[in-house]
C-alpha cells in the first residue's frame, strides 16, 4: 500500500514543476506535445523508481536534469530519423515558396530561434531557464550545479550577444527585445 503523504507530496511536486518543466522542454525540443510527454515520463520515473526524492530538494535537480537529458535524447533520435529518411533521396530543385512576412523579419518566432542559436550552449541553457522557465538565478544555480555568479555571468553574456543580434536587424522587433531583456512575451 502506498503512503498517502508521499502521494500527496508527489502531486504537489508535479503541479509545482510541471509548467516550468514543459516550457524548458519546449525551449529545447520546439515541440509542445513531445515536451509534455518528456515531462510526464520523468514524473512517472520519479514515482516508479525515485520515490526517495519526493519531498526533498534533490527532486529539483533530478527533474530538471532528467528533462534536459530526455530532450537531448529526443533530439538525437529525431536527427537520426531525419538523416535516415533523407539517405539516398535527392532533394528536389523546386523553388521554395516565399513568405514576405518572414523575409521582412517580422516572424518573431524565427527571429527568436535565430537569436538563441547565436548563444553558446551553456549560455543558451541558462538564458532559457531564466526567461522561458522563469527560474531565479538561485534555482538555475542549483539545477545546473554552478554558482549564482556563474549564472549572472552567463546571463550578462547572453544579453550582450542578443543585444548585438537585435541591433543587426533592420526591423521593428520590440516584442523580441522586450522578451530578451525583461522576459516579457
Amino acid at each position: 500500500m502506498q503512503d498517502p503523504t508521499k502521494y500527496q507530496l508527489f502531486q504537489e511536486a508535479f503541479h509545482s514543476y510541471y509548467e516550468q518543466l514543459c516550457r524548458y522542454a519546449f525551449a529545447l525540443t520546439k515541440e509542445y506535445d513531445s515536451s509534455e510527454d518528456i515531462v510526464q515520463e520523468v514524473f512517472l520515473r520519479v514515482w516508479e523508481k525515485k520515490q526517495e526524492l519526493i519531498g526533498t530538494k534533490e527532486l529539483n535537480f533530478y527533474v530538471f536534469g532528467a528533462v534536459r537529458n530526455n530532450c537531448l535524447s529526443f533530439l538525437e533520435k529525431k536527427r537520426k530519423n531525419m538523416v535516415s529518411e533523407l539517405k539516398g533521396q535527392e532533394v528536389a530543385d523546386a523553388p521554395m515558396e516565399r513568405d514576405p512576412e518572414k523575409e521582412s523579419g517580422k516572424d518573431y518566432n524565427t527571429l527568436l530561434q535565430e537569436a538563441l542559436q547565436q548563444l553558446p550552449p551553456k549560455c543558451r541553457e541558462v538564458f532559457v531557464l531564466s526567461r522561458i522557465s522563469d527560474l531565479t538565478y538561485q534555482q538555475i544555480s542549483e539545477t545546473l550545479d554552478i554558482s549564482v555568479k556563474t549564472v549572472e555571468n552567463h546571463m550578462g553574456k547572453a544579453l550582450r550577444i542578443l543585444r548585438t543580434f537585435i541591433r543587426g536587424k533592420n526591423v521593428s522587433i520590440i516584442p523580441l527585445t522586450l522578451f530578451f531583456l525583461y522576459g516579457v512575451g
